[in-house]
Protein backbone atom coordinates (compact mmCIF):
# COMPACT_ATOMS: atom_id res chain seq x y z
CA UNK A 1 0.00 0.00 0.00
CA UNK A 2 1.30 3.60 -0.94
CA UNK A 3 2.74 5.75 2.16
CA UNK A 4 3.09 9.45 2.74
CA UNK A 5 6.93 9.96 3.42
CA UNK A 6 9.06 13.07 3.68
CA UNK A 7 11.45 14.52 1.91
CA UNK A 8 13.89 16.83 3.83
CA UNK A 9 15.14 20.31 1.94
CA UNK A 10 18.61 19.28 1.99
CA UNK A 11 17.89 15.91 -0.40
CA UNK A 12 18.35 18.06 -3.75
CA UNK A 13 21.89 18.97 -2.12
CA UNK A 14 22.87 15.02 -2.22
CA UNK A 15 26.05 14.31 -3.93
CA UNK A 16 24.94 11.18 -4.69
CA UNK A 17 22.22 12.28 -6.32
CA UNK A 18 23.64 14.81 -8.30
CA UNK A 19 26.11 11.56 -9.66
CA UNK A 20 22.82 9.97 -11.04
CA UNK A 21 20.05 11.34 -13.65
CA UNK A 22 17.14 12.68 -12.78
CA UNK A 23 14.68 10.40 -13.72
CA UNK A 24 16.64 8.13 -11.26
CA UNK A 25 16.19 10.54 -8.47
CA UNK A 26 12.92 10.56 -9.73
CA UNK A 27 12.04 7.28 -9.25
CA UNK A 28 14.33 6.75 -5.66
CA UNK A 29 12.24 9.29 -4.33
CA UNK A 30 9.04 7.95 -5.68
CA UNK A 31 10.05 3.89 -4.34
CA UNK A 32 9.52 5.35 -0.83
CA UNK A 33 6.23 5.79 -1.29
CA UNK A 34 5.27 2.06 -2.30
CA UNK A 35 8.20 0.77 -0.10
CA UNK A 36 6.95 -1.19 3.08
CA UNK A 37 8.05 0.30 6.06
CA UNK A 38 11.24 -1.96 6.41
CA UNK A 39 12.55 -0.14 2.81
CA UNK A 40 11.59 -3.27 0.60
CA UNK A 41 9.67 -3.05 -2.52
CA UNK A 42 9.43 -5.06 -5.30
CA UNK A 43 11.71 -4.71 -8.09
CA UNK A 44 10.13 -6.12 -11.16
CA UNK A 45 10.71 -2.80 -13.60
CA UNK A 46 7.50 -3.11 -15.51
CA UNK A 47 5.40 -3.28 -12.88
CA UNK A 48 7.41 -0.24 -11.54
CA UNK A 49 6.74 1.68 -15.00
CA UNK A 50 3.46 1.26 -14.73
CA UNK A 51 2.82 2.14 -10.70
CA UNK A 52 5.04 5.08 -11.05
CA UNK A 53 4.87 6.22 -14.64
CA UNK A 54 1.95 5.26 -15.88
CA UNK A 55 1.76 8.12 -18.28
CA UNK A 56 5.47 7.26 -20.02
CA UNK A 57 5.35 5.06 -22.86
CA UNK A 58 8.97 4.64 -22.23
CA UNK A 59 9.08 3.65 -18.73
CA UNK A 60 9.35 0.15 -18.66
CA UNK A 61 12.65 0.18 -20.19
CA UNK A 62 14.09 2.96 -18.52
CA UNK A 63 13.49 1.68 -14.99
CA UNK A 64 15.92 -0.78 -15.82
CA UNK A 65 18.63 1.60 -16.16
CA UNK A 66 17.44 3.76 -13.18
CA UNK A 67 17.28 0.63 -11.09
CA UNK A 68 20.75 0.04 -11.61
CA UNK A 69 22.31 3.51 -11.64
CA UNK A 70 20.65 3.75 -7.92
CA UNK A 71 21.94 0.03 -7.52
CA UNK A 72 25.86 1.19 -8.69
CA UNK A 73 25.47 4.49 -6.29
CA UNK A 74 24.62 2.79 -3.19
CA UNK A 75 20.88 4.11 -2.82
CA UNK A 76 19.32 0.45 -3.32
CA UNK A 77 20.52 -3.31 -3.14
CA UNK A 78 18.68 -5.45 -5.74
CA UNK A 79 18.00 -9.19 -4.65
CA UNK A 80 15.67 -12.49 -5.66
CA UNK A 81 13.89 -14.57 -3.86
CA UNK A 82 12.25 -17.49 -5.15
CA UNK A 83 12.16 -15.94 -8.59
CA UNK A 84 10.94 -12.97 -7.86
CA UNK A 85 12.89 -9.58 -7.89
CA UNK A 86 12.95 -7.49 -4.68
CA UNK A 87 15.12 -4.19 -3.87
CA UNK A 88 16.02 -2.84 -0.46
CA UNK A 89 16.79 0.65 0.25
CA UNK A 90 19.93 1.17 1.75
CA UNK A 91 20.12 2.94 4.90
CA UNK A 92 16.05 3.10 5.02
CA UNK A 93 16.49 4.15 9.02
CA UNK A 94 18.21 7.38 7.86
CA UNK A 95 15.70 8.58 5.02
CA UNK A 96 12.74 7.79 7.17
CA UNK A 97 11.55 7.26 10.60
CA UNK A 98 8.96 5.06 11.41
CA UNK A 99 7.21 5.39 15.04
CA UNK A 100 5.31 1.68 15.02
CA UNK A 101 6.59 -0.01 11.50
CA UNK A 102 4.11 -3.01 10.50
CA UNK A 103 4.84 -6.23 9.71
CA UNK A 104 7.40 -6.78 6.40
CA UNK A 105 5.90 -7.40 3.34
CA UNK A 106 8.53 -8.70 1.68
CA UNK A 107 11.37 -11.20 1.82
CA UNK A 108 14.46 -9.86 3.83
CA UNK A 109 17.82 -9.81 1.14
CA UNK A 110 19.78 -12.03 3.17
CA UNK A 111 16.89 -14.48 2.02
CA UNK A 112 17.80 -14.62 -1.37
CA UNK A 113 21.18 -13.70 -3.89
CA UNK A 114 22.14 -9.89 -5.46
CA UNK A 115 21.10 -9.23 -8.56
CA UNK A 116 24.95 -8.88 -9.85
CA UNK A 117 28.08 -9.48 -7.86
CA UNK A 118 29.05 -5.60 -7.78
CA UNK A 119 29.00 -4.61 -4.55
CA UNK A 120 27.06 -1.64 -3.54
CA UNK A 121 29.28 2.04 -3.03
CA UNK A 122 28.12 2.39 0.61
CA UNK A 123 30.68 6.00 0.81
CA UNK A 124 27.48 7.04 -1.59
CA UNK A 125 24.78 5.44 0.45
CA UNK A 126 25.87 7.47 3.17
CA UNK A 127 26.09 10.71 1.49
CA UNK A 128 22.50 10.17 -0.08
CA UNK A 129 20.99 9.66 3.14
CA UNK A 130 22.09 12.49 5.50
CA UNK A 131 19.18 14.61 4.45
CA UNK A 132 18.20 13.72 7.97
CA UNK A 133 15.18 12.02 9.47
CA UNK A 134 11.49 12.66 8.34
CA UNK A 135 8.50 11.66 10.08
CA UNK A 136 6.00 9.61 8.37
CA UNK A 137 2.47 8.55 8.20
CA UNK A 138 0.07 6.65 5.92
CA UNK A 139 -1.78 7.43 3.05
CA UNK A 140 -5.94 6.50 3.45
CA UNK A 141 -7.66 5.27 0.97
CA UNK A 142 -10.52 6.56 -0.75
CA UNK A 143 -13.77 4.22 -0.33
CA UNK A 144 -15.64 3.14 -3.31
CA UNK A 145 -18.96 3.10 -4.38
CA UNK A 146 -19.61 -0.70 -2.74
CA UNK A 147 -20.63 -0.05 0.44
CA UNK A 148 -20.62 -3.59 1.25
CA UNK A 149 -16.96 -4.46 0.87
CA UNK A 150 -14.00 -3.59 2.59
CA UNK A 151 -11.51 -1.12 1.76
CA UNK A 152 -7.98 -2.64 0.89
CA UNK A 153 -7.13 -4.32 3.39
CA UNK A 154 -7.85 -3.17 7.39
CA UNK A 155 -6.28 -0.25 9.09
CA UNK A 156 -2.58 -1.72 8.41
CA UNK A 157 -2.73 -1.17 4.81
CA UNK A 158 -2.73 -4.64 2.83
CA UNK A 159 -0.89 -6.63 4.85
CA UNK A 160 -3.67 -9.21 5.22
CA UNK A 161 -3.95 -9.53 1.40
CA UNK A 162 -2.17 -11.85 -0.56
CA UNK A 163 0.40 -10.18 -2.01
CA UNK A 164 -0.77 -11.29 -5.71
CA UNK A 165 -4.11 -9.47 -5.40
CA UNK A 166 -2.32 -6.33 -4.29
CA UNK A 167 -0.34 -6.59 -7.26
CA UNK A 168 -2.87 -7.23 -10.01
CA UNK A 169 -5.05 -4.42 -8.35
CA UNK A 170 -2.69 -1.76 -8.21
CA UNK A 171 -1.25 -1.90 -11.46
CA UNK A 172 -4.97 -2.58 -13.08
CA UNK A 173 -5.97 1.08 -11.41
CA UNK A 174 -2.55 2.45 -12.90
CA UNK A 175 -2.24 1.00 -16.13
CA UNK A 176 -6.29 1.24 -17.24
CA UNK A 177 -7.26 4.96 -15.87
CA UNK A 178 -10.15 5.16 -18.27
CA UNK A 179 -11.77 1.92 -16.39
CA UNK A 180 -13.16 1.68 -13.07
CA UNK A 181 -11.14 2.71 -10.16
CA UNK A 182 -11.07 -0.21 -7.86
CA UNK A 183 -10.49 1.39 -4.01
CA UNK A 184 -13.06 -2.00 -2.54
CA UNK A 185 -12.72 -5.34 -2.26
CA UNK A 186 -15.63 -7.53 -1.56
CA UNK A 187 -15.61 -11.52 -1.11
CA UNK A 188 -16.41 -11.50 -4.97
CA UNK A 189 -14.10 -9.66 -6.48
CA UNK A 190 -11.80 -11.24 -4.45
CA UNK A 191 -12.51 -14.60 -5.03
CA UNK A 192 -12.81 -13.81 -8.96
CA UNK A 193 -8.79 -12.70 -8.72
CA UNK A 194 -7.74 -15.40 -6.68
CA UNK A 195 -9.10 -17.75 -9.40
CA UNK A 196 -7.94 -15.71 -12.21
CA UNK A 197 -3.88 -15.75 -10.83
CA UNK A 198 -4.34 -19.27 -10.04
CA UNK A 199 -5.60 -19.85 -13.95
CA UNK A 200 -2.60 -17.68 -14.42
CA UNK A 201 -0.11 -19.90 -12.40
CA UNK A 202 -1.41 -23.21 -13.95
CA UNK A 203 -0.95 -22.08 -17.37
CA UNK A 204 2.56 -20.71 -17.18
CA UNK A 205 3.45 -23.81 -15.68
CA UNK A 206 1.91 -26.34 -18.31
CA UNK A 207 3.92 -23.59 -20.94
CA UNK A 208 7.37 -23.81 -19.21
CA UNK A 209 6.98 -20.49 -18.70
CA UNK A 210 8.21 -19.12 -14.72
CA UNK A 211 4.68 -17.11 -13.47
CA UNK A 212 6.27 -13.80 -11.98
CA UNK A 213 2.92 -11.87 -11.13
CA UNK A 214 4.66 -8.36 -11.59
CA UNK A 215 5.87 -9.39 -14.83
CA UNK A 216 2.67 -11.12 -15.97
CA UNK A 217 0.12 -8.25 -15.01
CA UNK A 218 2.34 -6.08 -16.02
CA UNK A 219 1.71 -7.62 -19.60
CA UNK A 220 -1.56 -8.82 -18.87
CA UNK A 221 -2.89 -5.29 -18.49
CA UNK A 222 -0.80 -4.26 -21.42
CA UNK A 223 -2.82 -6.28 -23.54
CA UNK A 224 -5.92 -4.43 -22.37
CA UNK A 225 -4.16 -0.82 -22.66
CA UNK A 226 -4.06 -1.77 -26.55
CA UNK A 227 -7.84 -2.37 -26.83
CA UNK A 228 -10.06 0.68 -27.04
CA UNK A 229 -12.88 -1.25 -25.50
CA UNK A 230 -11.03 -3.35 -23.10
CA UNK A 231 -9.39 -0.10 -22.11
CA UNK A 232 -12.11 1.86 -21.14
CA UNK A 233 -11.77 4.05 -23.81
CA UNK A 234 -14.82 2.84 -26.32
CA UNK A 235 -18.03 4.04 -25.07
CA UNK A 236 -21.11 1.65 -24.92
CA UNK A 237 -23.81 3.77 -26.42
CA UNK A 238 -26.44 2.12 -25.39
CA UNK A 239 -25.70 3.02 -21.71
CA UNK A 240 -22.92 6.29 -21.69
CA UNK A 241 -22.41 6.13 -18.13
CA UNK A 242 -21.18 2.85 -18.00
CA UNK A 243 -17.12 2.22 -17.67
CA UNK A 244 -15.31 -0.90 -17.93
CA UNK A 245 -14.10 -2.25 -14.77
CA UNK A 246 -11.80 -5.23 -13.46
CA UNK A 247 -14.47 -7.69 -12.80
CA UNK A 248 -15.15 -7.71 -17.04
CA UNK A 249 -11.98 -7.90 -17.83
CA UNK A 250 -11.10 -11.09 -15.58
CA UNK A 251 -14.15 -12.90 -16.66
CA UNK A 252 -13.51 -16.16 -17.67
CA UNK A 253 -13.85 -16.68 -21.08
CA UNK A 254 -11.99 -13.23 -21.52
CA UNK A 255 -9.12 -13.79 -19.24
CA UNK A 256 -8.16 -16.91 -21.49
CA UNK A 257 -7.48 -15.02 -24.37
CA UNK A 258 -5.81 -12.33 -23.08
CA UNK A 259 -3.71 -14.43 -21.05
CA UNK A 260 -2.42 -15.99 -24.04
CA UNK A 261 -1.63 -12.70 -25.98
CA UNK A 262 0.35 -11.77 -22.32
CA UNK A 263 2.61 -15.28 -22.15
CA UNK A 264 3.28 -14.51 -26.03
CA UNK A 265 4.40 -11.01 -25.52
CA UNK A 266 6.45 -11.86 -22.71
CA UNK A 267 8.33 -14.43 -24.92
CA UNK A 268 8.67 -11.63 -27.17
CA UNK A 269 10.24 -9.46 -24.72
CA UNK A 270 12.12 -12.43 -23.33
CA UNK A 271 14.01 -12.95 -26.28
CA UNK A 272 14.83 -9.31 -27.71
Amino acid sequence: MARIRTIKPEFPQSESMGRVSRDARLLFVMLWTIADDHGRARAHSRMLASLLFPYDDDAGEGAKLWLKELENEGCIRLYEVSGSQYLQILNWSKHQRVDKPSRPQFPDPTDGTREDSRKPRERSSEEGTKEGKGREGKGRECEGNDPSGDLLGNENGTDDLPDEVAIVMATYNATLPDCQSVQVLNPKRRKRIVAACKLARRVCRQQGWPCDPEQFWAAYWAECLADDWLAGRKANPKNPTWKQNLDVLLEEDRFAGIMDRAIAAMRLEEAA
